[in-house]
């Protein structure tokens, strides 16, 4: 006998090549044409038996392939919220073809019928093998064994007959029966079918093979009771409900030819929702009881609260509603009826014999709480159980009390509670909320003062997970939500925030000005702002024994000035603890109180002065109240560290740290006074509050210049010969001038000591910067070429201006002025004497000659003139500084 591989390469010849190497082996070339027709009729049957199942609504072109629906979303897509009959998706679907199916196993008791393909092979002397179909009369005929009456015998019972009658007849002969191809069959489906009608299908088709075939049921198909008739009578009754929660087919039965398939309209319906696992609405039967319908709906969830079972129920015409504990016995035993509605509802979000545990902590959520547990079973370790940035002075345990749930603040301070200290380390009760504070306000401040790579893997792992869980949100409502919508929330949103934080402010009267707000995105996520707002926002509407609200409020110099609440045992020890302690400015002699008592119904307003160095000492301490107000002020005198800045031929350059008062003569004597190569006359001294008056003037100048252009544009005045562009370039040239904030100064006399010159107080911020010795002469504005000359004494302004190619059309002589080196201006001309017709202005090295536009040639504006000075002396200053 040749192997598998030999016949295949046999069957791959041509067939005069078959022909002759079966002769030459002694195979049956008829076996080969066998095997050909086996695998055709393979092919064939995985053709028709492939998927031919669609979702509903699906449409079928001429081949019978899908068409694939334009709206996908509606096609796939359903609302989970929405409660649906149960059952009634698993049959829904709807078949491209009708086509039988032949490859289900043949059962025992199959019946054999008109049509059915019989596969007989002899073993022996010489293998065959027939397949043989039975004819219309029910008989086959077997080669050698003659003919045989089958149909109407079971499967089993004609595998039998045809074995006996084998060895009976055929000596040495064994034999194989076993089905071929199965006849179709003809049923009807009816009744509440999505497509009924006839079909042809397997003889070895079910009921529910047929429910599929036919799309599923109607949308008021009963599923408990499908039936099977059969000769007028129902030969059996499918509940689908066996069939889907529990697996039992039994009733399931193969059909016949000409049965028919009845699918009545449902019976009454009960809803079941909420904490169960199976939601949905459910067919009754009759006699079902609540506990029945919760086995129905898959049994109840383990966070169910079975004590409170709402039953809603149409009785006499009205809706009413039923309390029932389905822990009891008795409550489950009530029948349910058509209409009733069941909702299991959830238990309780907050969690009994447990507390929270909140902020800068390592290991943040809940904890499981039992009696007599304090702060430091809980925080451990301040190195192990505590982020970075955690305030080691400032927490707090926030606490419900009685039936209205009101809050009590306690305050500790974490290290000490850490250690043990018994008076910090408070007793925690059952749902208390353990709150640890970040010391920084800013995010920008935390990463300034903390090294990303002391921070543990989980953490940079979170950040990265709420970053990518910001960018999808974005991207979600930037594609789904409309930008109106979008604009209209947050404003909403903003302005409830600023509704939730004015009251605050107002208990107070304005804030601080160091007390500054700062925008919520750039809060560091542990901030005071941050873990304190809910807390705020509870308190808001509670009152403190005295009718006061309970809060306090802290200003002057402390690192967190502002509102905080009124924690029990509140004091002025504890309220700057919570404000992150005193500044170094902070004057330790006197602190005061105000405090508001109403008294007789009317409010009076007490001041209460105390030394801050006791109450830091702990020497004594001061009760707060509800609305206190608590001021630290700040060391007379005191201001932060003055810095002032020599550059250039100074002989120690560098940033002083001075005195206040001191004297600008007294600095340069304490950096060693000027190199051999420093220009005096050319000194620029800048001064920051200068600098700021120069760009609110330049502001003022640049909008009335800006209304006058305007309004010449509009009524056609002014005699322009400029277009209303150019002078716009001019404005926009004006407002790109970065002030200088130079105060005009004469180094050398101020050295020298002259009264009329004057010394300079010096102030924080101010810059002297001393160029190096100058031998140029520079020329700027409305000459033909801008530059700078050597400098010559025996040539006057004139001489350079005609060097310079000599003045532009534009130019206005009249008003030709010399910037000095020390920034002082000088006219061009400058009158002498009653008949003289005026003298040039002296040049000295480091001079600068400015040509200004003619502003009556351009436009008649008054203010051109000094548009065009404060662009020409702008470029001077800065050319003296750059050139250090």
């Amino acid at each position: 006998m040749p192997s598998q591989a030999q016949i295949e390469q046999l069957r791959s010849l041509p067939r005069a090549q078959q022909e002759q190497l079966a002769r030459q082996f002694g195979v049956d070339i008829d076996m080969l044409d066998q095997m050909d027709r086996q695998d055709s009729q393979a092919e064939q049957r995985e053709q028709q038996e492939r998927d031919l199942v669609f979702p509903r609504g699906t449409r079928f072109d001429h081949t019978g392939e899908p068409i694939i629906p334009e709206d996908l979303e509606r096609q796939f897509t359903r609302d989970d919220e929405v409660i649906r009959p149960f059952g009634y998706d698993m049959f829904a679907a709807q078949p491209s073809t009708f086509a039988p199916t032949s490859h289900a196993p043949v059962p025992s008791n199959y019946i054999m019928g008109v049509g059915d393909s019989i596969k007989v092979q002899l073993f022996g002397q010489e293998d065959t093998v027939h397949n043989l179909i039975i004819d219309r009369e029910g008989k086959v005929v077997i080669p050698r064994l003659g003919e045989m009456n089958v149909a109407g015998l079971t499967y089993s019972a004609m595998q039998e007959l045809i074995q006996h009658r084998v060895r009976e007849r055929l000596i040495g002969f064994q034999v194989a029966v076993s089905m071929g191809e199965l006849r179709s069959i003809q049923i009807f489906i009816v009744g509440e079918a999505y497509q009924p009608g006839a079909y042809t299908v397997s003889s070895l088709s079910t009921i529910s093979q047929a429910l599929y075939v036919a799309g599923g049921v109607s949308d008021i198909a009963s599923l408990r009771s499908v039936r099977l008739m059969r000769g007028g009578n129902v030969e059996s009754e499918f509940d689908l409900y066996d069939l889907l929660m529990r697996g039992d087919a039994s009733a399931d039965r193969i059909l016949q030819s000409g049965d028919v398939v009845f699918i009545p309209p449902r019976g009454d319906m009960i809803t079941v929702k909420g904490e169960v696992n199976r939601p949905a609405m459910y067919e009754l039967k009759g006699g079902e009881t609540l506990e029945d319908a919760l086995k129905l709906a898959g049994g109840a969830k383990a966070e169910a609260y079975l004590p409170s079972t709402q039953v809603r129920r149409v009785r006499d015409g009205r809706r009413q509603m039923t309390t029932l504990d389905l822990s009891s016995q008795d409550h489950l035993q009530r029948s349910v009826q058509g209409g009733d509605e069941i909702v299991l509802r959830e238990v309780s979000e907050g969690l009994d014999n447990s507390l929270l545990v909140v902020g800068a902590v390592s290991r943040p959520g809940q904890y499981e709480w039992q009696e007599g547990l304090r702060i430091n079973d809980i925080l451990r370790s301040s190195r192990h159980d505590l982020l970075e940035q955690a305030d080691l002075s400032y927490g707090l345990v926030v606490r419900e009390h009685g039936p209205r749930r009101e809050l009590r603040v306690y305050q500790f301070d974490v290290a000490l509670a850490i250690d043990g200290d018994r008076g910090e380390n408070l007793e925690l009760n059952e749902r208390d909320q353990l709150v640890i504070f970040s010391r920084y306000q800013t995010k920008a401040e935390e990463q300034e003062k903390l090294s990303r790579l002391t921070r543990s893997k989980q953490e940079r792992e979170q950040e990265e997970r709420q970053e990518l869980l910001a960018d999808y949100r974005r991207a979600f409502l930037r594609d789904l939500v409309r930008e109106k919508e979008n604009s209209d929330r947050e404003a909403r949103e903003e302005r409830e925030r600023a509704e939730r934080l004015t009251p605050l402010r107002e208990l107070f009267g304005t804030p601080d000005q160091d007390e500054g707000r700062v925008a919520d995105e750039d809060l560091a996520e542990y901030s005071r702002e941050n873990l304190l707002d809910p807390i705020m926002q509870r308190l808001q509407r509670q009152r403190t024994e005295s009718g006061n609200t309970p809060f306090v409020y802290v200003a002057g110099e402390v690192n967190h000035p502002g509102v905080y609440p009124l924690v029990q045992n509140a004091s002025a020890s504890r309220l700057i603890s919570a404000a992150g302690g005193l500044k170094d400015s902070a004057y330790l002699q006197r602190a005061e109180v105000t405090r508001i008592n109403l008294k007789g119904g009317q409010a009076e307003t007490e001041y209460m002065p105390f030394d801050l160095l006791d109450v830091i000492l702990g020497n004594e301490d001061i009760a707060l109240q509800g609305r206190d107000r608590l001021n630290v002020l700040s060391i007379p005198e005191w201001q932060n560290t003055y810095e002032v800045t020599l550059r250039g031929e100074v002989r120690f350059p560098g940033t002083y740290a001075i005195r206040r008062g001191e004297s600008l003569s007294a600095l340069v004597e304490r950096a060693g006074g000027f190199t051999d190569f420093a220009f005096l006359d050319g000194a620029v001294f800048t001064r920051d509050e200068l600098r700021e008056q120069e760009r609110r003037r330049m502001t003022m100048l640049a909008e009335e210049l800006q209304r006058e252009i305007a309004s010449n544009a509009i009524t056609g005045t002014g005699g322009s010969n400029q277009s209303y562009e150019q002078m716009r370039t001019l404005l926009a040239d004006l407002m790109a001038v970065e002030p200088v904030g130079r105060l005009i100064i004469d180094l050398p006399r101020i050295l020298a000591g002259e009264s009329q010159a004057g010394d300079i107080t010096l102030k924080d911020g101010d810059t002297l910067h001393v160029p190096s010795r100058q031998d140029s002469i520079s020329i700027l504005g409305e000459v033909q070429m801008a530059t700078s000359y050597r400098f010559d004494r025996d040539l006057t302004v004139t001489d350079y201006i005609n060097m310079s190619g000599g003045t532009k059309q534009k130019a206005d002589e009249r008003r030709i002025y010399v910037v000095k080196a020390n920034g002082a201006i000088e006219p061009h001309r400058q009158r002498r004497g009653w008949f003289s017709h005026g003298a040039s202005a002296e040049l000295r090295p480091g001079d600068a000659i400015v040509v200004p536009l003619d502003t009556t040639y351009s436009e008649n504006l008054e203010l051109w003139s000094r548009v065009t000075n404060i662009i020409y002396n702008s470029a001077v200053a800065f050319a003296a500084i750059s050139n250090i």
